[in-house]
């Protein structure tokens, strides 16, 4: 028996393309879901440390404002503006780490894997197409 000649002629092959459609589909939408919940995952872990970063920088500027500055002009004789720019500098140090750990931990574009499949999916029908209008003429 041909592979070509199927039992139930076209109406077999329709209900065959449909459900392979349908499964592949299927497919893609699993895909994309699993990838939601990778972003959701991380979405979440990002504006936690996001957060991490704001109340450490408010209680670090209260804490070094405080004791470093005092510390400085009271103890070490400095003045006030050597005292703030110091402060200023472990501020400035600080934010960078926590930035520098919120990048690390954010993740590759969302969907990557689902839109690259549906390119593959889109290549491969545009070679079928273009196969199939060379065989045509």
């Amino acid at each position: 028996m041909d592979l070509n000649e199927l039992p139930g002629g076209i109406p077999s092959r329709i209900s065959g393309l449909v459900f392979s459609l349908l499964r592949h589909f299927l497919a893609l939408s699993e895909l994309a879901a699993e990838e939601t919940r990778l972003l959701i995952r991380q979405s979440v872990a990002a504006i936690l440390l996001f957060i991490a970063l704001i109340l450490t920088l408010v209680i670090s500027y209260l804490a070094l404002i405080a004791t470093v500055i005092a510390l400085l002009t009271l103890g070490e004789g400095w003045g006030w503006a050597e005292s703030f720019a110091i402060v200023g500098l472990i501020h400035l140090l600080l934010a960078g780490l926590l930035v520098f750990l919120l990048r690390s931990r954010t993740a590759p574009r969302p969907y990557e894997a689902t839109s690259a499949e549906i390119r593959r999916d889109l290549d491969a029908l545009g070679n079928y197409s273009g196969k199939s209008s060379r065989s045509v003429s």
